[in-house]
């Protein structure tokens, strides 16, 4: 989810949480709740400093359940530092009201993210395995409307906040758990067609903007057949958005990094290793060979879209056939603008 979303959750489970006449106010609660529930999230300043780093760092330590406790006591300790003031000199007795409050807001950012289809390293460094239920993309509109519309309500009648509150959570919840079953719907139609494939696997990824959008992907070979499908379309024929009834799916082939001398070659290359360790469902994203030289580009399908360039694109280049391959990225939602890694 983003840090908007994640931040909310926060905000609201304080709400659920609230205890009149506690030691901490209300309002303060819930900013602590709110801000441990963004704080994993910090590890987005990795993008702009180290993009190759980010891929696998990112969800991972600040993502850790093994890390939580840790995470909460610096962020309590930060806390009950910033609100001192009023502490009459014994600040650090604020930890002890703050640490739950701050871990129950990073257990929710945890949860929200495993739902998603990145990957999240529950128990790292124990454990680096990237988790993922993937029954969302990991920016959901309509959770954030729900969770939006809660704490709206709260605000505005502070007599409702915890109601309010408990009801969006619990919709939230709800609507992620049916986004499991249509996941589970868009995966039972893309098996049978597996049969069809010379490699066994069969996923069906989520989309964005919709629930009822899916990206269905089969193993087939050295690549993958893929296809866009829209649950609820019923009457065949082309989409504007590019998802397609169930009965008018269109395959596309597209190949591995081992469907070709060339990409087999690149793809093996040590400075791809921290690519090779993030992509699930790899692909040649494209291979250039132009005035500049020769660039073999790769892309993970999790990210997909029936329109526009993917995120996530690393790739190798070289001037010339005696040259060295550089390592390289293609920027976000541009085809053409590398930057050097």
């Amino acid at each position: 989810m983003d840090t908007v979303t994640h931040a909310l959750s926060g905000v609201l489970l304080a709400r659920v949480a609230r205890r009149p006449g506690a030691s901490l106010a209300q309002g303060r609660r819930e900013w602590a709740c709110g801000l441990g529930a963004a704080f994993p999230d910090v590890d987005f300043v990795l993008m702009a400093l180290a993009p190759s780093v980010f891929l696998n760092l990112h969800r991972g330590p600040t993502h850790s359940l093994v890390l939580l406790p840790l995470w909460a006591a610096l962020l309590a300790l930060a806390l009950a530092w910033l609100w001192r003031g009023d502490a009459h000199g014994r600040w650090w007795r604020r930890l002890m009201p703050l640490w739950p409050l701050c871990a129950l807001g990073l257990a929710a950012h945890i949860a929200g993210d495993w739902v998603t289809i990145y990957g999240t390293r529950l128990f790292y460094p124990l454990d680096t395995t990237a988790y993922a239920l993937a029954w969302s993309w990991d920016v959901n509109v309509w959770i954030a409307a729900l969770l939006l519309a809660g704490a709206l309500v709260g605000w505005r009648r502070q007599e409702r906040a915890a109601w309010a509150a408990r009801a969006a959570l619990l919709a939230a919840g709800a609507a992620l758990l049916a986004q499991g079953g249509l996941r589970q719907q868009a995966l039972a139609l893309a098996r049978p067609q597996s049969a069809h494939a010379t490699a066994t696997g069969a996923w069906a990824l989520p989309q964005p903007l919709s629930p009822f959008h899916w990206h269905l992907v089969l193993a087939d070979g050295d690549g993958y057949r893929t296809a866009f499908i829209d649950l609820l379309a019923g009457a065949p024929g082309a989409s504007i958005t590019g998802y397609r009834a169930r009965d008018d799916l269109i395959w596309r082939v597209r190949p591995g990094p081992g469907s070709s001398a060339s990409s087999r070659t690149t793809w093996s290359l040590p400075d791809l290793a921290a690519y090779r360790a993030f992509a699930v469902l790899p692909v040649v994203y494209r291979i250039d060979d132009d005035a500049r030289g020769t660039c073999v580009w790769f892309a993970d399908l999790r990210h997909a879209l029936p329109w526009g360039p993917p995120p996530f694109r690393q790739g190798v280049c070289r001037a010339s056939a005696e040259a060295p391959w550089r390592l390289y990225r293609l920027r976000y939602f541009s085809e053409d603008a590398r930057q050097a890694l």
